[in-house]
């Protein structure tokens, strides 16, 4: 009886020894499944970054090259232009030009005293936002400077 049992276990042992059971293909399935699913949301995810990095160079580009057009202009005018580069299609600009107040002079004396001067160097603070649509949200880059502009002298403009 004894020989029995051993036989049907060494039966039993052959049946097993060439493959898998379903159970354990499909938990191997799944695991493969949410590695590969991990692994395109981060593939995703990088793609995406680079694009925003993207457009923000861009916009730094472009605001930096206005920048330099402004900065080249004979005559400053205060107040807020806007406008879009022809060359890129998402992307506008604003400017605000006015003109720069030391921080600390604020008092009436000082006021008086610059309204009185007659000076022919002008300080003006520029701020400049670059914007341009990321899906719903709209994006921005500000960059603001300050520019001495040198008046002509009423005797030149005349000229």
């Amino acid at each position: 009886m004894v020989n029995r049992k051993i036989v049907k276990n060494k039966n039993i042992s052959k049946n097993f020894e060439g493959g898998f059971t379903l159970l354990e293909v499909m938990v191997a399935v799944v695991i493969l499944g949410l590695g590969l699913t991990l692994v395109f949301e981060l593939f995703a995810g990088g793609l995406r970054s680079v694009e925003i990095s993207s457009n923000y160079s861009n916009a730094v580009i472009l605001a930096n090259k206005k920048m330099g057009e402004l900065s080249m202009r004979e005559v400053l005018k205060t107040g807020k232009e806007m406008g879009d580069f022809p060359d890129e299609e998402n992307y506008k600009w604003e400017v605000e030009v006015f003109p720069y107040q030391i921080e600390g002079d604020t008092d009436e004396k000082s006021e008086e005293a610059q309204q009185n001067t007659e000076s022919p160097v002008k300080v003006y603070q520029i701020n400049l936002r670059v914007f341009w649509k990321s899906g719903l949200a709209e994006k921005d880059v500000k960059l603001t400077s300050i520019r001495t502009f040198m008046e002509k002298p009423p005797d030149e403009e005349k000229k």
